[in-house]
């Protein structure tokens, strides 16, 4: 998958979204299982709800994911400096703020 081509293949530095969601386990900004929490699944209220995203099918915790959005960093991109605030950890595409939007 090239970085921001929202594709839905793995990512080639370190394999992440190679798998199905079925397959994988993990959040991908924390790192904590999912598996244990299949039930929460799509339950942005729940502390542990998670969910893929839209633009290239990983997986994150709605709580991690909310976390990373609202970072004010900013990311050296080949156009320049851009905030990091809407873009997908999994690939830089563009991944709403709202709840209810931000996973399926």
């Amino acid at each position: 998958m090239e970085v921001g081509d929202g594709g839905g293949g793995s990512c080639r530095s370190c394999g992440h979204g190679r798998g199905t969601a079925a397959e994988e386990t993990e959040c991908g900004i924390c790192l904590d299982e999912l598996s244990a929490h299949r039930e929460a699944r799509l339950q942005p209220r729940d502390p542990n709800g998670w969910g893929a995203t839209r633009c290239c099918k990983s997986l994150f915790h709605y709580r991690c994911l909310h976390a990373w959005l609202n970072n004010d960093s900013e990311v050296e991109t080949s156009r320049g400096t851009e905030p990091i605030n809407t873009a997908c950890p999994g690939c830089r595409g563009f991944v709403s703020k709202s709840a209810s939007r931000m996973l399926q």
